[in-house]
């Protein structure tokens, strides 16, 4: 079933791709620029041509890239990236069920991405709902704050094994990053050392929330 719905969603795409570009020849759009997911969707196939399948297993199996994205975002990005031209899709006989739209940048696409990674970006714009959250602890109903933080410090306790797991495999595949790492790897490796750098920092942070909050419920009311 599963893999059926990719495949219908590939020649979705597909189709989708043609009636946009048309729609866009129509209204005199010639250059639209990627977004934001549309530019991490361009750093993994500059890496290696991928399917919208394979795109979204390695979003799901991202550790320290900070990106996630649903479904039908990535098959809407793929189909507005191939019309802006940044990349090109071709359907390609599938590794075991239906044919499958495999998709590779252009030198269009690589010269956006090159042309993005080193722009300021706007910290102030992302968005955290749990820092969000936390500054109203004290409208949380009665004894639902603790929960609340003891639920984050284990997501994040899962998130810092599964970061120094995969840290742990490359280096011991391709060594150290400033070290014998290849160009292609060291990146990913300082992404995850940043990664494991914040998460044991919230680990930090949630002990003491915790302490607060059990300070707190013993001051006279």
């Amino acid at each position: 079933m599963l893999l059926m719905c990719d495949s219908y969603l590939d020649n979705w795409v597909e189709v989708g791709t043609k009636e946009a570009r048309m729609a866009a020849r129509s209204r005199g759009e010639h250059d639209v620029r990627p977004s934001d997911l549309g530019h991490a969707i361009l750093q993994l196939l500059s890496r290696s041509p991928a399917s919208g399948y394979d795109l979204k297993t390695r979003f799901q199996a991202s550790v320290g890239r900070g990106w996630h994205a649903y479904d039908t975002q990535i098959y809407r990005e793929l189909k507005r990236l191939e019309e802006a031209g940044y990349t090109t899709g071709e359907m390609a006989k599938g590794r075991s069920g239906p044919d499958r739209r495999l998709y590779a940048v252009t030198p269009k696409g690589m010269e956006a991405l090159r042309e993005w990674l080193p722009s300021p970006i706007d910290f102030a714009r992302n968005k955290d709902e749990f820092a969000l959250r936390v500054w109203t602890l004290d409208l949380f109903p009665e004894g639902t704050a603790e929960p609340f933080l003891i639920s984050a410090r284990e997501e994040w306790t899962a998130a810092l094994e599964h970061q120094r797991l995969s840290l742990r495999v490359l280096r011991e595949t391709h060594g150290e990053p400033d070290g014998s790492s290849p160009d292609a790897v060291f990146g990913r490796q300082l992404g995850i050392e940043l990664g494991i750098a914040l998460s044991e920092a919230k680990l930090a942070w949630v002990e003491r929330a915790l302490k607060v909050l059990e300070a707190r419920s013993h001051r006279p009311r």
